[in-house]
This record gives C-alpha cells, sequence and structure tokens, in this order.
C-alpha cells in the first residue's frame, strides 16, 4: 500500500505539473509520506495494545518522539554532510545515502521527464501494470477458496509485491536477513512454539528495533576515533553499494 500510494502520487503530479521535481517531491510528502507515518503511528498503538500500554500515554509518547526526532534528525543530517567526506557517493560507502538517491531518482523520473514522455511511448505499455495489479491476486485468492488446507493459504502478492519493492534501493544481503528471520519466527517459532510465539513475538519485535537504534548509537560514539580493520569492516561484495550495477552495465 505505501509503494502504491506513492507511485500514484508521483504519477498524478508529474501529469499536473510537468517538469517541475520541486512540485512533485512536495506532493510526494503530503500524499505518501502522511499516510505512511500514520500508519507506523497506528502500527505502534497495536504493539501498546498489546504491550497492555494506556492509549493515551502512548500517543504522548508518540507525539514527544516525533517532536524531537525532528530536530535530532535534522541536526544528525547537516552534521553528517558537514563531517562526513564523499558522502552520498560510492566513495563514501557505507554512507552511500540509498534512500536518499531513490527519492531524488524518482524526482527526475516522474518529475523532470515525467509521465508524459517516460510512457507516452514504447513504454506506454507500463500502464497496464495497474490492472495487473489490481487483479493478480485474485487467481491466488480463488485456489484458496478451493484448496482452503493447502499451501495456497500463505500466498500473499500485496505482501509479495511489496517486498520486490524494496529490491531497487536495498543491498543484497538484507533480503537474505529478512527472509532467515522471517522463515524462523513467523514460521518455525509459529508452528512449533505456538504458545511463545504468541506471549514475545511482539515485544521481541520492539526489542530487536530498540537494541538496533541503541547498539548503533553506542558503537558509532564508541568507535568513532578507533579504526579497526577486519574481515567485518571491508566490503567484498560489489554489489552491495549499487545492487543492480552489474546487471545494467551488462
Amino acid at each position: 500500500m505505501w509503494y502504491a500510494l506513492g507511485v500514484i502520487t508521483e504519477l498524478i503530479a508529474g501529469y499536473i505539473w510537468p517538469g517541475q521535481p520541486t512540485y512533485n517531491a512536495s506532493f510526494k510528502m503530503f500524499g505518501y509520506i502522511t499516510m505512511k507515518q500514520s500508519l507506523m503511528l497506528t502500527k505502534d498503538q497495536k504493539l501498546g495494545r498489546y504491550m497492555r500500554i494506556p492509549p493515551r500515554h502512548l500517543f504522548i509518547c508518540q507525539v514527544l518522539g516525533t517532536i524531537i526526532a525532528v530536530f535530532v534528525q535534522l541536526g544528525t543530517s547537516f552534521w553528517l554532510m558537514n563531517s562526513v567526506d564523499n558522502i552520498c557517493t560510492d566513495d563514501g560507502f557505507p554512507f552511500t545515502c540509498r534512500q536518499g538517491r531513490l527519492f531524488y531518482s524518482t524526482m527526475v523520473i516522474w518529475g523532470v521527464i515525467g509521465p508524459q514522455r517516460q510512457f507516452g511511448g514504447k513504454y506506454g505499455v507500463m500502464y497496464w501494470m495497474f490492472l495487473v495489479g489490481v487483479f493478480l491476486p485474485l487467481p491466488f485468492w480463488l485456489l484458496r477458496r478451493r484448496y482452503p488446507r493447502s499451501i495456497w493459504r500463505h500466498v500473499n502478492i500485496p505482501v509479495a509485491l511489496t517486498y520486490i519493492g524494496y529490491m531497487p534501493n536495498a543491498p543484497t544481503h538484507d533480503f537474505v536477513m529478512f527472509t532467515l528471520f522471517c522463515f524462523v519466527f513467523n514460521y518455525v517459532l509459529m508452528k512449533y512454539k505456538s504458545a511463545w510465539w504468541q506471549k514475545y513475538n511482539f515485544t521481541l519485535t520492539a526489542a530487536l528495533d530498540s537494541g538496533l537504534a541503541v547498539s548503533g548509537i553506542i558503537g558509532y560514539f564508541a568507535l568513532q576515533h578507533v579504526h579497526v580493520s577486519w574481515w567485518g569492516t571491508k566490503n567484498h561484495c560489489p554489489l552491495s553499494k549499487q545492487p543492480f550495477t552489474a546487471i545494467v552495465s551488462t
């Protein structure tokens, strides 16, 4: 849903303001980012309800966290841009700004070039993909209705397409970890340790998110003046910075 609305807002803005990438980005921010942040706040409320946290207290913490995050993120961004050499380039690895470069690419495609020129010629067939996306889940839904205990009940086309949508701006190793964790916690543990999964799965999700943030902060400040060179700090995969470089070059 996130990616679908993002493309739709870019498409609409591209037709309304052709050749205006700033207008396109602003329209996307109000149309897509607002919905995304609302869904994330709703997800936190759902997690808080599972953890028996009063909704009003959780909402106050969400508002305060949002206000603090605005200044912290802007301050951190300006600090990184002035302190990291070659930031947002391949030479600045790992600060290659994958999300920022993806956002810039969408501004060029939908704002500068525009959907009229991008899909007006031989690429016009791409518009049919919107219709394909609407009807693609239908046969799998019919199979699940016809064979309710078969493997088709586990097939979710919207989730699969959303997963594919992460590929253009994600390094290759991310999908290995995604798949591994999803298989262990949402299949193995849910099937063989159902009681544990029902009691601790959502708590574990919050713990992993919090642990990643805290360890990242501690690791950065503890090691920013320590230069460690070993196998784990070197980039061994040429596709880790740009996953499709080899494919595009061939």
